[in-house]
């Protein structure tokens, strides 16, 4: 199954027993654990990808994957996946973690934990803002609005009664830069008047 994962700069994670990872992951390397019990052993990753910011900030050090998680596959309640095998597929850059982010979303539209507050990243109901370059604001509901400095990574996701009805992932743009932004009907960005 496809998951995320993040990791220190040099590519290591603690495995769920707590010890430190000692051999470097490559990517498309796959590892292998002997038994994976989330929250004990095996390797550790989440299928919501803002999940990951939970363990690894997005402090411009640590590293995101998208990631393939196999092998014997144990699950809890918080979207934490622990495999016996893992294989990093790419590696991904802020913005196509908020992608990845955003899709998750709108794939999963029931799932309870899309809220997301890490800092860097802020997924939020009807409004979210960035603080900061190239961090992660996501707004969602019947008219979201988000807003963030030049550089940052804005996203919307417009619904009704019947679910998910538009969504839009950009970059902030000078001219808009720390101004409340929405989705118009035609899917383009409008600063809110």
């Amino acid at each position: 199954m496809i998951a995320y994962k993040g990791f220190s700069q040099y590519l290591t994670s603690v495995l769920g027993n707590g010890r430190k990872e000692t051999s470097i992951f490559q990517p498309g390397q796959t590892l292998r654990e002997e038994s994976s019990k989330t929250g004990r052993s095996g390797f550790h990753c989440c299928e919501n990808p803002f999940e990951c910011l939970t363990y690894y900030s997005m402090n411009g050090t640590n590293r995101f994957f998208k990631v393939e998680a196999s092998g014997d596959i144990d699950e809890d309640e918080s979207e934490r996946i622990t495999c016996t095998e893992i294989t990093l597929l790419e590696e991904l850059t802020p913005l196509q973690l908020a992608l990845e982010g955003m899709k998750y979303i709108v794939t999963h539209p029931d799932r309870s934990k899309w809220e997301q507050y890490h800092g860097s990243v802020t997924v939020a109901p009807e409004a979210a803002e960035a603080a900061a370059r190239k961090n992660i604001a996501i707004a969602r509901g019947k008219d979201p609005k988000v807003k963030g400095p030049e550089g940052s990574i804005l996203g919307l996701i417009k619904e009704d009664e019947n679910g998910i009805v538009a969504c839009k992932l950009f970059v902030q743009k000078a001219e808009l830069a720390d101004k409340w932004c929405r989705l118009t009907e035609e899917r383009t960005i409008r600063e809110v008047a």
